[in-house]
C-alpha cells in the first residue's frame, strides 16, 4: 500500500498540519513526493530492525505502532533504553548503527531510506538535511535528559519526568499510552517494578493521574506532573 493512503501521511502533507522534524518546513510536494519514495516496512510484535538486510536504514520515520531500543550493559546483557512512538524519526544516531537494537511493539509501520537514496533526495531538497541535523540534535537532547533522569533524579522525579515526556512526545493526548509493562518501565528508569508501582500508586491518590486500563494514563493535573518531575517550579497565581 503506498504511504499516501495512510491517514497520518495523509495529515502530514496538508500545509497547517504538524509535522516530524525531518518533513519541517517543506511543501506539501516534497512531503508527497518523499513519502512515495521511502520505503515502507510492516513489522509484527517483536520483528527486528532492520529485517532481511544487510545494512540498518540511515533515516526512517514511524507510522503507526512503537520501537524499542535495547542497549548493551558492561555485564553483556541488554536493557531495555528508549522508545520511538508514530511520527517520530530514525537517524544515523539510532542504536543498530551503535551496536544496540530496535524491534517493533506491537505491528508497526514504517518508513526508511537508506544513504544513497537520502543524498539523491536532499540534492532536490536542501532543506531535508538541515531537518536531519534537527533530528540528530533533538537525539542528543534527549539522550542528555536520560542521563540526567537517571543519575541525579529521586523515583517520584523518575516516573514523573517519564510520564511527562511520553506524554509531551504523544501530543498530550486526553490518554497517554504507554505500551510497557511496569517491569519495563523500572528498567528503563533504573528502579525496580516495586518502586514503579508505588509511584503511580501515589500519582493516582494524588489526582494527578488515573488509570482507566492498565496501559493507559489519563493525565489529570499536568502542571503538578511537571512539577514532580523535578523540570520545572510549580508556579501559584498571587
Amino acid at each position: 500500500m503506498n504511504a499516501m493512503n495512510h491517514n497520518w501521511a495523509e495529515a502530514s502533507a496538508r500545509p497547517n498540519a504538524a509535522r516530524p522534524t525531518l518533513f519541517r518546513g517543506l511543501p506539501r510536494k516534497d512531503i508527497r513526493h518523499l513519502l512515495n519514495i521511502f520505503e515502507e516496512d510492516r513489522l509484527a510484535d517483536g520483528d527486528p530492525l532492520p529485517r532481511g538486510r544487510a545494512e540498518p536504514p540511515f533515516v526512517g520515520l514511524v507510522l503507526d505502532g512503537a520501537l524499542r531500543e535495547d542497549v548493551r550493559t558492561p555485564q553483556g546483557g541488554t536493557r531495555l533504553f528508549a522508545l520511538t512512538f508514530a511520527g517520530e524519526a530514525l537517524s544515523p544516531l539510532g542504536p543498530c548503527h551503535k551496536g544496540g537494537r530496535l524491534s517493533a511493539m506491537g505491528d508497526t509501520r514504517l518508513l526508511t531510506c537508506d544513504r544513497a537514496v537520502f543524498d539523491v533526495l536532499a540534492s532536490s531538497i536542501p532543506r531535508l538535511y538541515m531537518n536531519l541535523l534537527g533530528v540528530m540534535q533533538d537525539q542528543i537532547t534527549d539522550a542528555y535528559r536520560w542521563q540526567t533522569l537517571l543519575g541525579r533524579k529521586t523515583a517520584t522525579e523518575r516516573v514523573a519526568s517519564m510520564l511527562t515526556w511520553f506524554h509531551a512526545r504523544q501530543g498530550t493526548p486526553a490518554e497517554l499510552t504507554l505500551p510497557l509493562s511496569r517491569a519495563e518501565l523500572g528498567e528503563m528508569s533504573g528502579l525496580t517494578l516495586e518502586t514503579v508501582s508505588r509511584q503511580f500508586r501515589n500519582l493516582q491518590k494524588a489526582g494527578v493521574i488515573a488509570l482507566p486500563r492498565p496501559r493507559q494514563v489519563r493525565v489529570l493535573d499536568t502542571e503538578t506532573l511537571i512539577h514532580l518531575s523535578g523540570d520545572a517550579p510549580l508556579e501559584h497565581a498571587a
